[in-house]
């Protein structure tokens, strides 16, 4: 990958030569890279590595996420369904919960500890038969 510096000599090279197979050549680069970053210079006016395009993009918005923020604020013990209910997402719940967990929010429930779960529980109906 050319740094940004080599990139500018290259597109200046090529814009004073019109000669893509000789710059090409100079640089150990595709003619294809020589018109692609000429064609970036023309459209954005920069030829610097564009990194922000990189990689997938979230399908929960800065908005989505604000409102998942707010839902979790009003109302603290509100479940991940619940949320994607209330604000109609579409993304899975996976992901909301990822987004969530982004947030530093944790997933609190209130588990049995193993002494309650072995203890048998009475009922109304087996208290009054001996």
């Amino acid at each position: 990958m050319l740094h940004n510096e080599a990139r500018e000599l290259l597109v200046r090279g090529y814009e004073a030569t019109h000669n893509a197979e000789g710059i090409a050549k100079a640089y150990s680069v595709s003619q294809r890279t020589v018109y692609r970053l000429v064609s970036q210079k023309r459209k954005t006016g920069s030829i610097a590595v564009q990194t922000s395009q990189r990689g997938r993009k979230s399908v929960l918005t800065a908005e989505d996420r604000e409102d998942i923020r707010r839902c979790i604020d009003e109302k603290p013990d509100i479940t991940i369904e619940e949320i994607r209910e209330q604000l109609k997402l579409s993304p899975s719940y996976s992901t909301v919960e990822r987004a969530i967990a982004a947030m530093g929010y944790t997933l609190k429930k209130k588990s049995l500890y193993a002494s309650e779960r072995d203890r048998i529980r009475c009922t109304g109906k087996t208290q009054g038969m001996e």
